[in-house]
């Protein structure tokens, strides 16, 4: 009987190991296969316990056989899975987590619209305006967040990514607007590379305003939030984030497809950046400025219909004359040159800050230049004169600096590439770097056969402040035409930058010398207008020192000397020191009329020369019409292309955005019907060299070569 015992617990011992192997291989199984499941219910279908069916043997009743096995240990065998201890389980929480995926959106929108109008009564009354606009803005930056999420898998990583760029964009628009006037444009972002060469040419102490830190400090606590308290769910599969992140895309790629959208998004035909953000708030104007910046292909843009202007192109050509002398042509833009007089109403002058320039506008032709820009955008000044391509005919996208489209620089009208197809030396040399306006890539495509910057300068040159001084420019150029290759004539463009912005009290070493006075400004004030007075004294003795020496010159000069834009004189987000002096109505510049904006983009220009040459130059020249004005001062032949903007000439003067000046100087925000005709043939021509199927492209820009 003892022995029968004996085996029946021995065979009892076995099956109890069997079960707990299989337990355990299940289990293994289990969990290679991801299907163990949470909490309670993985404790009910994994624990396993060792226990036996019957009573245990006692010790005194085994048999040899039993002692002589290996003996169990009876214990209680669990397979349950133990979750790790933290030191603070309330920190995580996964209900926080979906919180952050729908709070973050919002709240970097919010936070963007607060830069961007420095008020919280403003943004709440935009809010409560502008329902749809806040709608849609923020399911765009909730799909936005849904496609990091997807790449990104975590909350923290997406939000961080999605409202760096976002802030970023926002600070940059605030501060261009409080010292341009305007704020950040679609074209903008193609200098997002040189962000830190733009953000040195900010004025020392300017204010972030009242409302930024706080914004920002507003999404950064919410990510930090996000990655303390919120825990990602354990169980999102690979699925889940693919479908999440497929829905982002469809609402974007929604949102600028369908009509319903698109419709809401564009808006009036002739609204402005400023007027969007007004309606959509900041980040939606900016998405709507991206979908918008695509340039329309103008209606009956055939290969007959551009024939047809061919044709009346050629037929309507005036014809140039040889000239008896080939001049070489001194092409000098000056940084914000202006005449402080006429500009600074409430000041009072006591030396006068250009004495040199006025009195050679007494002896020689000078008068007003139309600049296509306020304050700044130098690039798109440049190219205008040199190519003849008004602004307003470009992508919003982009501007006359940053085509999308690299090779259109090399398709485009070039006053320098007609230069020198009548054998003349084109050169450009800048008193700065070529880290702006992609100088370098374009300028040679344009023509130019030497580009001179900065680096270039002697070691020994002239500073004055942070830049490169006038006269350092004005002894570069003179010594460029000196070691120029005598065989041909030269045309040299010179731009310099002394006069930059910004306008600050200890800008310089000294202070300009000048003696003035005005009751209307502060000394704050008075020490940005002394800076200012600084550089364009400095710019005006340049100019006389480079005069007086090609005065002396054997050879035939002709010198063209102009003013890019006014100086941006900003003093808060309200004010800017030609509002407080009267010229300006506001620092608000989308509030500015017609006759403002013309006020606003005028400078001055003068023409000379040293061979006595009765040259026939207007009152009133423009960025567009100045170039083919120098064509014909050098006697060089005009490509037909600037054979049309001279006929163009009769109707307008300027057109960019809000601002089209007609011949005659009268000012209009848009053209007006009578000049409709003319408006259309110049942005169909344009359209066909630099985004067509150029069908008249080659014959229009091809240059005229020397016989």
């Amino acid at each position: 009987m003892a022995k029968k015992k004996g085996k029946h617990n021995a065979l009892e011992a076995r099956r109890r190991k069997n079960r707990r192997r299989q337990n355990a291989e299940r289990t293994a199984r289990l969990a290679q296969e991801g299907m163990l499941p949470d909490s309670g219910e993985q404790t009910a279908v994994l624990t396993a316990v060792a226990e036996p069916d019957s009573p245990v043997t006692p010790p005194e009743a085994e048999t040899p056989e039993s002692a002589g096995a290996p003996q169990e240990r009876r214990r209680r065998f669990s397979l349950r899975r133990k979750e790790p201890k933290t030191r603070a389980p309330w920190r995580y929480h996964t209900w926080v987590w979906y919180l952050m995926v729908f709070l973050l959106p919002l709240a970097i929108l919010t936070a963007t619209q607060l830069i961007t109008v420095q008020s919280v009564e403003e943004v709440m009354a935009w809010a409560s305006e502008n329902m749809a606009a806040l709608g849609l803005g923020y399911l765009l930056l909730l799909a936005c967040e849904g496609v990091l999420l997807a790449i990104t898998g975590g909350i923290f990583s997406a939000g961080l990514i999605l409202a760096v760029p976002m802030l970023t964009m926002a600070i940059s628009s605030y501060f261009k607007e409080v010292v341009n006037g305007v704020p950040l444009m679609v074209s903008d972002l193609a200098m997002a590379t040189h962000m830190g060469t733009i953000a040195g040419f900010m004025k020392p102490g300017m204010s972030f305003g009242a409302c930024t830190i706080p914004a920002v400090l507003l999404v950064f606590v919410l990510l930090a939030l996000t990655l303390i308290f919120a825990r990602r769910p354990r169980r999102i599969r690979w699925y889940a984030s693919l479908i999440v992140g497929l829905c982002g895309v469809l609402v974007l790629v929604g949102s600028a497809n369908l009509p319903l959208t698109r419709d809401f998004l564009s808006g009036p035909e002739d609204e402005i950046q400023a007027e969007r953000n007004d309606r959509l708030g900041f980040l939606l104007g900016m998405y709507s400025g991206v979908l918008d910046s695509a340039v329309q292909e103008p209606d009956a843009y055939n290969e007959n219909n551009m024939n047809g202007i061919l044709l009346k192109v050629k037929r309507n050509a005036a014809s140039t004359q040889t000239p008896e002398v080939q001049p070489n042509v001194i092409m000098l833009m000056s940084e914000s040159f202006c005449d402080p007089e006429a500009v600074l109403p409430g000041v009072e002058f006591e030396d006068d800050p250009i004495p040199n320039y006025r009195a050679l506008a007494e002896e020689w032709p000078s008068g007003k230049f139309l600049s296509n820009t306020y304050a700044g955008g130098t690039g798109n000044v440049e190219m205008e004169v040199m190519t003849g391509i008004p602004i307003a005919f470009v992508g919003e996208g982009e501007d006359l600096t940053s085509l999308q489209d690299e090779t259109a620089y090399d398709r485009a009208p070039s006053i320098i590439k007609a230069f020198s197809a009548q054998g003349y030396a084109t050169e450009f040399v800048h008193s700065y770097t070529a880290r702006l306006y992609n100088r370098e890539e374009n300028f040679e495509k344009i023509g130019f056969d030497k580009l001179v910057f900065e680096e270039d300068f002697p070691e020994d040159a002239e500073w004055e402040g942070p830049y490169l001084s006038d006269m350092a420019l004005t002894e570069m150029l003179i010594s460029e035409f000196e070691n120029r290759d005598k065989s041909k004539p030269l045309l040299l463009y010179g731009l310099s930058m002394e006069n930059h912005q910004p306008y600050y009290e200890g800008k310089f070493e000294e202070s300009s010398g000048l003696d003035f006075s005005s009751d209307k400004l502060g000394d704050q004030e008075l020490g940005s207008i002394d800076a200012l007075l600084h550089g364009i004294h400095d710019a005006d003795a340049a100019l006389g020192k480079l005069l007086e020496y090609f005065e002396q010159c054997e050879e035939p000069v002709i010198v063209i000397f102009w003013g890019d834009h006014l100086p941006g004189l900003s003093m808060d987000e309200e004010n800017t020191i030609y509002s407080e002096l009267g010229y300006s109505s506001t620092a608000d510049t989308k509030s500015w009329s017609p006759e403002e904006l013309k006020r606003m983009h005028t400078t001055r220009f003068l023409v000379w020369n040293n061979y006595g040459a009765e040259l026939e130059v207007p009152e009133t020249v423009s960025a567009t019409s100045l170039g083919v004005h120098i064509l014909d001062w050098a006697g060089v032949p005009r490509p037909l292309y600037f054979q049309w903007v001279d006929m163009a000439l009769d109707d307008m003067l300027l057109y960019r955005q809000r601002l089209y000046v007609s011949a005659d100087g009268t000012p209009y925000y848009e053209p007006p019907e009578e000049d409709a005709d003319t408006v259309d043939t110049y942005r169909t021509i344009v359209y066909d060299i630099l985004y067509g199927q150029g069908y008249i492209a080659d014959a229009m820009t091809e240059p005229v070569q020397r016989k």
